[in-house]
């Protein structure tokens, strides 16, 4: 969540208001799928230290752009969301405000439900927190490695990553414009776009090094945004920290966000998503083509759990129904078929990642409603 501001004026108030109006966080559906690229690299009009070849912007905005997105993830909670940078053992970094609603804080990483996070520490001065999980490098997260925000010269390329509002993980560029201090809080100023959903995930100079971590930017205003720098933020990160090996895996907690995610994109008609989300053998069992046919006629679907018991440590068998609606030949005009389905799956913690593992629903009612 990104908060906004009216004026320049009462930073400290700008930032205390950032973190008390945590409920505005957004809201979220589903997991964000697609990376997007937004405007193109904004050219300093007058730093002679600037690279001028466009050859030279590109290679350094890509690399910036891929570091970013392998150590950038969606911070989801009942409240809202918002988003988190990678920093390695297990240990996330993001916005106090990002996880200043209600829990439990679950982590997603290239669309891929990774589990329950632990608050470790937070910081309400500088707008700070960390969280720890297990099962990011598993999933193929990289940590973003510390750059030296002091080096940075005016005009220097910026990339915001992060998950704003609905439309997935985005990277947005920019300039470095300057460091601004607030009583022991020093902040990036950029005008790279930081929107709301943005909170909490990373800032990173050319060389896809972490300068700071996105905060908040003033309304009714162009290219002011500010983000808690790598100067505050390091050494909070380095004092005091615990580790996520103690972190255990709760699969009774998990399973209902998995298969609600699950019908989730069945609901949404993107199947492949949902396919995706298979174990191993369930998806060699059925590839996708013919995994699909089986939801050809199906308009909606709903899963409604009724049930959840802990097998082992990292597995969990989730009971309920399956409420969908069905566009079969032989419906009556103006009709569809609804029909009720019971069983249960399995779902489970394999290589850093929750997978539906099998399932057994088996049709229990059917009738006609109309369309």
């Amino acid at each position: 969540m990104t908060h906004v501001v009216s004026s320049r004026v009462g930073f400290a108030l700008a930032v205390a208001a950032s973190i008390a109006l945590a409920a505005c966080i957004t809201i979220v559906q589903a997991p964000p799928a697609s990376l997007q690229v937004a405007s193109p690299l904004v050219a300093p009009s007058s730093v002679p230290s600037v690279p001028a070849s466009a050859a030279v912007a590109a290679r350094s905005r890509r690399s910036a752009a891929e570091a970013a997105a392998a150590g950038t993830v969606l911070i989801s909670s009942p409240t809202g969301h918002g988003s988190g940078a990678y920093i390695g053992g297990g240990r996330v970094l993001t916005a106090a405000h990002v996880i200043g609603g209600r829990g439990p804080f679950t982590i997603f990483f290239r669309d891929r439900l990774i589990g329950a996070a632990r608050i470790d520490r937070v910081d309400l001065t500088d707008d700070l927190a960390t969280l720890t999980i297990s099962g990011l490098d598993g999933a193929g997260a990289e940590p973003l490695t510390w750059g030296d925000v002091t080096l940075m010269r005016l005009g220097e390329p910026i990339v915001v990553a992060g998950y704003p509002s609905q439309v997935g993980f985005t990277v947005t560029q920019g300039v470095f414009s300057g460091l601004k201090r607030d009583a022991s809080t020093e902040y990036v100023q950029t005008d790279a776009a930081i929107n709301p959903g943005n909170s909490g995930g990373p800032l990173v100079n050319s060389a896809g090094e972490l300068v700071g971590i996105a905060d908040w930017k003033v309304l009714n205003a162009q290219g002011l945004g500010f983000a808690v720098a790598a100067s505050t933020a390091r050494p909070f990160t380095e004092s005091g920290a615990t580790s996520a090996a103690t972190l255990s895996v709760d699969p009774v907690a998990t399973a209902p966000t998995l298969m609600s995610l699950y019908y989730g994109y069945l609901q949404g008609r993107d199947f492949y998503s949902a396919w995706s989300m298979l174990g191993e053998e369930l998806r060699a069992e059925q590839p996708f083509p013919t995994w699909v046919t089986g939801y050809s006629l199906t308009l909606t679907t709903k899963f409604v759990p009724t049930g959840t018991r802990a097998l082992t440590a990292t597995t969990a068998r989730i009971s309920g129904s399956v409420v969908a609606t069905e566009n079969f030949p032989n419906n009556p005009a103006g009709f569809v078929t609804q029909s009720v389905y019971t069983g249960y799956y399995d779902i489970g913690f394999v290589s850093g990642a929750w997978w539906v593992l099998r399932g057994a629903m088996e049709l229990s009612s059917r009738s006609f409603v109309r369309a």
